[in-house]
């Protein structure tokens, strides 16, 4: 073998483990966050629970802080795109994509889970007041998951599934904070049963704006 290639395949290995490290950090930080919070966990906390080195965690992120940003960006944020906006694509008429998702992801979860709560909405609440870095960033998750939703609203409206006199960015701010807001009286309530009285609230929402 040449020895340019040679250097080729053991360039991409090492890029391969670098992404494999930080993505292990990541996951592992992220499940640590949403059980304990992000003032709640330490570095070692973490380290400690990956197959990682300290030096390596401080070379994909230097500060504690980065990796709460990263959070933000690779991890949340994605995780928002698979399930409140990707499904959507499947349903022609998106207000019965929303009842769906809801119904699976919400009414369908681990009790156990849905006391954690959401984890965008954690972060708001924990790390928004306190720095800056944080509240640009989940503020921009927000904006963009409403923006994305309206993207399938007026689509569904187009189709003539929403009503011509709706104002699908209004219903698109509607949704998220009753997403947002259900995961937080459940996870306050802690009280399961909770979710048909909130669920049949947000259905019945849905449905008079039908066309």
């Amino acid at each position: 073998m040449k020895p340019s290639i040679v250097k080729k395949a053991s360039s991409a290995k090492k890029v391969r483990n670098l992404q494999q490290s930080r993505r292990e950090i990541l996951d592992v930080a992220a499940a640590e966050v949403h059980r304990h919070g992000f003032q709640g966990i330490s570095v070692d906390d973490i380290v400690m629970k990956t197959s990682l080195t300290k030096g390596a965690f401080y070379h994909h992120f230097p500060t504690k802080l980065d990796l709460g940003y990263a959070l933000v960006d690779d991890v949340v944020k994605p995780s928002i795109i698979d399930r409140w906006i990707t499904p959507l694509n499947q349903y022609p008429n998106p207000l019965k994509g929303l009842v769906e998702q809801m119904k699976r992801l919400m009414g369908g979860q681990d009790p156990a889970i849905m006391r954690l709560g959401c984890p965008l909405n954690n972060l708001v609440q924990e790390m928004s007041p306190v720095d800056k870095g944080f509240k640009k960033r989940l503020q921009a998750t927000l904006v963009f998951w409403i923006a994305e939703l309206d993207v399938h609203l007026k689509r569904g409206k187009k189709l003539g599934f929403i009503r011509k006199d709706v104002n699908t960015r209004q219903v698109a701010y509607y949704v998220v904070m009753t997403i947002e807001g259900m995961f937080g009286l459940l996870k306050g309530l802690d009280d399961p049963a909770m979710f048909d009285v909130l669920f049949a609230s947000f259905r019945n929402y849905l449905q008079s704006i039908e066309a």
